[in-house]
């Protein structure tokens, strides 16, 4: 087909059926990405509830009258030799987007944690996700944990409605939600306010103020059982006590860590250092991207995912044998893959009898 008549065939299906645009405008952004699935998923969530065999037919129309071929994955693109008004015509298409930071401060204004968390994840994990797990696979398992499923398929619908997201698909194991065409400036403008807003909202939580407290206690009790020797070793080093204190424990303090937003801190007492992270809801990609050991992370709510770590660390490095861990909730439970004598006075502070292994 000579251009001229490619252009013309597209163009007279188009403008008579807004399905056709919205499926030309989705297979020019998705690329080797516009799987069948993808595009369905895509066009649902735009035209709404029961367009998934709408949908289909038309993709079959389109690809039948040669306005799509098919791809090496089974997946729907522009033809070749035809890119050129492919791109035009798609581009005419594509709905206006919404800036990132407009939408963060909207879900901020509104206090919505959900809403929130998702798009945190979007911005923390690439597109090709991590080795062995997809980046749409944690993020799903990761809503659905922590709020419900039914609130991350809404969510998930909400933003591509919005023209926030797209989803892409490629067989054998390739999905994600892309944010896509947000300008860098932009990213770190939402990625700002969500450091912000979540900073405020953790430095809110009770067990702050407590943990400072209930590490101070561990440190004046390390402290008076070592005081005989540490008297000893002041008079050998010809130091003061008070540094010989300052050597053998340390506290860091709570800080917010940007990368991962999340409150962080170092505890150091006789030889023994644990890195300590406090967040509201745990999510996997913290988990499993915290490289810092041995890691205790305190939080409100058991995350699903200790019943199976080994998911988790799916091909990670450092693998999980090879990691120091535990996960716990004040009073509740504990549970840890080492044995340390700060960590069992610190859990026994936080009113937890016993460690559970994973």
């Amino acid at each position: 087909m000579k251009p001229e008549e490619y252009k013309n065939l597209v163009l007279g299906i188009t403008e008579k059926d807004e399905g056709a645009r919205i499926l030309q405008g989705l297979v020019y952004l998705l690329k080797e990405y516009a799987s069948e699935e993808a595009l369905t998923k895509n066009f649902v969530a735009l035209q709404g509830e029961g367009k998934e065999e709408e949908c289909k037919d038309l993709l079959k129309t389109l690809h039948r009258k040669r306005v799509f071929g098919i791809g090496p994955y089974d997946e729907y693109i522009c033809p070749a030799g035809h890119e050129k008004d492919f791109e035009e015509i798609a581009l005419d298409y594509l709905k206006a987007q919404p800036k990132l930071s407009a939408i963060v401060k909207a879900e901020v204004d509104a206090g919505n944690n959900a809403a929130l968390t998702m798009i945190e994840l979007m911005l923390k994990m690439s597109t090709h996700g991590l080795p062995g797990v997809t980046q749409y696979e944690f993020i799903k398992a990761d809503i659905s944990d922590m709020f419900s499923p039914e609130v991350f398929q809404a969510l998930e619908t909400d933003f591509i409605a919005k023209n926030l997201c797209v989803y892409g698909q490629r067989a054998p194991r390739h999905e994600f939600l892309w944010l896509y065409h947000q300008t860098d400036d932009e990213r770190k403008a939402a990625q700002d306010m969500l450091i912000e807003f979540r900073e405020k909202e953790l430095y809110k939580m009770p067990q702050i103020k407590e943990f400072e407290g209930l590490i101070g206690e561990v440190i004046a009790e390390s402290q008076e059982e070592q005081k005989a020797k540490k008297e000893g070793l002041a008079r050998w080093a010809e130091f003061s006590q008070e540094q010989v204190d300052a050597v053998s424990a340390h506290f860091s303090g709570f800080t917010m860590d940007e990368d991962f937003v999340v409150l962080n801190a170092n505890l150091y007492v006789d030889r023994d250092t644990l890195h300590l992270v406090i967040t509201d809801k745990l999510s996997r990609y913290v988990i499993r991207e915290w490289k810092d050991q041995p890691v205790v992370f305190v939080t409100e709510k058991l995350p699903k995912c200790v019943q199976n770590l080994s998911r988790v660390f799916e091909d990670a490095y450092p693998c999980y044998e090879e990691r120091k861990l535990a996960i716990v909730v004040p009073n509740e439970v504990a549970y840890a893959n080492f044995d340390q004598k700060l960590f069992s006075r610190l859990i026994a502070r936080l009113g937890i009898e016993k460690c559970l292994e994973f």
